[in-house]
């Protein structure tokens, strides 16, 4: 188990890890990254995706949560660390099969408005983004805070969300999964550069986002 975030999940229940062979560790043009994939709590995909390049002086992680089995929102943390400089993009997609109430989430946000935002270029994805999305840079513990703040407020959905059909839950995910995979993105791009386009895209539907 790596990270804070992932033992965030542990804390909440059982997390029962995937053999990702043969994609544990994958390296290339300067980069090493690491995968893990657990199915969490018999209700979601769990991924956490690390990286490390540039002789250990940029890292990167991220953590990936597609629910199946309760109805709530698919969620994706990227951090990425250079020189001690943070940016962070706590993002959520609307993949429920019903509205949820999200308004905790948007209070954590608010919230952190004294962070500097980061800029964020149009993408084919934002009309599936919820209000709740946000991306910062910064340094300090405040950094930090705010994603164990956001973190937290979207693990407390999962007490009250409603029990969703698996089947018709994990359509709703591949909306957003498929959508990545075809229209490409930063992680798509590089994984894919390395592992090469078919790896790379099984890879993403089996362990990252668990929709196969």
């Amino acid at each position: 188990m790596n990270g804070s975030i992932v033992d965030l999940f542990a804390l909440r229940g059982g997390l029962v890890e995937k053999d990702v062979t043969p994609w544990q560790t994958f390296s290339g043009k300067g980069m090493k990254f690491r995968l893990q994939s657990y199915d969490w709590a018999e209700c979601a995909c769990l991924a956490h995706l690390s990286m490390k390049g540039l002789c250990g002086l940029m890292k990167m992680e991220s953590v990936i949560c597609t629910p199946y089995g309760k109805d709530v929102p698919l969620f994706s943390y990227d951090g990425i660390n250079v020189f001690g400089r943070r940016t962070v993009f706590l993002e959520m997609y609307d993949t429920q099969v019903e509205p949820i109430d999200l308004s905790a989430l948007d209070a954590v946000k608010s919230s952190y408005k004294d962070l500097k935002d980061k800029a964020m270029k149009p993408a084919w994805y934002d009309g599936l983004k919820l209000s709740p999305s946000t991306y910062k840079v910064g340094r300090g513990q405040r950094m930090c805070e705010l994603v164990n703040e956001m973190m937290t407020a979207y693990l407390d959905l999962f007490t009250e969300a409603k029990v969703v059909d698996r089947t018709t839950k994990t359509e709703k995910n591949r909306t957003y999964v498929e959508g990545l995979i075809g229209n490409g993105g930063p992680a798509v791009n590089v994984v894919s550069g390395m592992l090469g386009k078919e790896a790379a895209e099984t890879m993403f539907r089996r362990f990252l986002f668990g929709t196969v």
